[in-house]
């Protein structure tokens, strides 16, 4: 039953994410249980660990919907993390170890592989492999204080859907950002590493109102 709960989860968040379940689209139990084969349990496990994830909102009497964030939601979101972010990576610079180093390396390969490979789900995993990358830079901080409020950013609807509006060329950037930013807390610079997870999350706002918006979507 776990297993099903789980793949029952992966499958609405993925579709969620890709915009076949559209901002405001309303997701019976009924319907989920048709789609995917299985029974009312799972599916009701699933829509409740999207719902703590903001991924989707539930109405009493009238059920789940997928969660409509505005465009000055997604400005504070980004916002947020461009302060925590950045901070956690200055500290990671002065702070990380040599296996946390080499932990951030083989996060971007894996990376790299994934975008090259360009396997069905690859931005599903590029979404996984770039939320473990930011993490492991928050988690070199030593920090606590810092990494449980930027976990929490980290797990929004709008962090997790990122990759899906991203294009290649997005991805490329930030695949390297994530390189340059590796070597800046290895090398132990802390200014740089600061203005580089600065810049990426600034670039990612920008990549991400572009694919979500547009160019003429109103604030609100």
């Amino acid at each position: 039953m776990a297993q099903s709960s789980s793949m029952v989860y992966e499958l609405v968040r993925s579709r969620i994410m890709a915009g076949h379940y559209a901002p405001g689209a309303h997701l019976t139990e009924g319907q989920l249980c048709d789609e995917f084969d299985v029974s009312r349990t799972p599916v009701r496990a699933a829509l409740r660990r999207l719902t703590e994830e903001g991924l989707i909102q539930t109405e009493p009497h009238r059920g789940a919907f997928v969660a409509q964030w505005t465009r000055s939601d997604v400005d504070e979101v980004f916002e947020l993390r461009c302060i925590l972010e950045s901070r956690g990576a200055g500290l990671a610079a002065a702070r990380r170890s040599a296996d946390e180093c080499a932990e951030l390396r083989k996060s971007v390969d894996e990376m790299t592989k994934i975008a090259e490979a360009k396997k069905s789900t690859y931005k599903d995993d590029l979404h996984h492999n770039n939320r473990e990358f930011h993490l492991l830079v928050l988690s070199a901080a030593r920090s606590p204080r810092l990494y449980k409020i930027a976990e929490q950013l980290a797990y929004t609807s709008v962090t997790l859907g990122t990759y899906f509006y991203y294009s290649d060329t997005d991805i490329a950037r930030s695949i390297q950002f994530h390189r340059d930013i590796t070597d800046a807390i290895a090398a132990q610079n802390r200014t740089v590493a600061e203005s580089l997870m600065s810049a990426h999350i600034g670039v990612g706002h920008v990549a991400f109102d572009a694919g979500r918006f547009g160019q003429s979507q109103p604030d609100d």
